[in-house]
């Protein structure tokens, strides 16, 4: 029995850390980025909060971090990443950060930190490509500075959506009406919303203020996410040194489709709960008793010391 093992007693504390050394979550880590860019560029660089153009572009936000597809720069591969973590106000702060809280919260357990980190800034650089994409060819509706991480956040949501399509969600529609809807729909709402505004810019010849082209290529990237990169261990694997992702659903088997066909619209995720306890032992927990045997319990992963407190769980 795994109780019989020092290391898996509730009373022995070498198997976690205490809680302030608990590492911090991605969506965390991104989100206080944002805020405390957010509060420099109040105390430093005021003008990058200015909504007239004249003064905006000679801050030092608007000439060096922002990106403005009209002028492309020596700086553009820079600029991809850094425009993810710039806002324009505290309103648009504010609109990131709560999708950033709570979609990311609801991603982060099934696809882990690494992930979630390199799924915001690959999807912050797809949507400036699209964006860049359409401001080549219809430069008065979509040229010019654009900052913000809604790119990110629409990544997120792609991918959440494409994961767990039957997912049921409450949103306030006009921030009052509460409504109830699928989380297919939200993705599909969104895609229409940014497309009809693309297609409404080029057709008036005027655009706004809003990088829809960039929220349609972070929606679009979270799809591509989830098509390609589930099953062949995630984004992050393409980096040196780094293992390759598990996904694994904390939601039902109907959240996330595993009871239906495969296809790149539902794709088959683990779902450790519907594991057989036999199968779980031989498959999950032996491997890491005998890394534990062999290197000891300060080699395992956090993926790892989980999958030891799930056992034990079931013992």
């Amino acid at each position: 029995m795994l109780d019989d093992r020092p290391y898996m007693r509730p009373e022995e504390p070498l198997f976690r850390g205490p809680s302030m050394q608990q590492p911090w979550t991605g969506w965390g880590i991104l989100l206080t980025i944002n805020v405390v860019v957010f509060l420099l560029q109040v105390l430093i660089d005021h003008g990058s909060l200015d909504t007239r153009m004249a003064t905006f572009e000679k801050s030092f936000v608007g000439q060096w971090l922002a990106l403005d597809s009209s002028k492309i720069s020596w700086l553009l591969p820079i600029q991809l990443f850094t425009y993810q973590f710039l806002h324009g106000g505290v309103w648009h702060l504010l609109m990131n950060g709560l999708g950033l809280f709570f979609i990311g919260r609801a991603l982060e357990p099934s696809i882990g930190r690494r992930e979630v980190i390199g799924l915001y800034l690959a999807s912050g650089v797809v949507g400036a490509l699209f964006q860049l994409g359409f401001a080549a060819v219809f430069p008065p509706q979509f040229a010019g500075p654009m900052v913000g991480a809604s790119a990110g956040v629409f990544g997120f949501m792609g991918v959440l959506a494409r994961l767990f399509p039957y997912r049921e969600v409450y949103l306030l529609l006009f921030f009052v009406l509460p409504i109830r809807l699928k989380l297919q729909w939200v993705f599909w709402g969104s895609f229409a919303i940014a497309l009809v505004s693309i297609l409404t810019a080029i057709r008036t010849e005027a655009g706004d203020s809003v990088a829809h082209a960039a929220h349609l290529g972070g929606l679009l990237y979270g799809a591509f996410y989830v098509a390609k990169l589930v099953r062949n261990g995630g984004l992050m694997r393409f980096l040196p040194g780094m293992p390759r992702i598990r996904f694994v659903s904390h939601g039902s088997p109907k959240d996330s489709g595993v009871t239906r066909r495969r296809n790149w619209r539902k794709p088959s995720v683990v779902d450790a709960a519907e594991v057989a306890e036999g199968d779980f032992i031989s498959r999950e927990v032996d491997p890491i008793l005998d890394k534990i045997s062999k290197q000891g319990i300060q080699s395992l992963t956090e993926r790892e010391r989980k999958i030891l407190d799930k056992a034990r769980s079931k013992m």
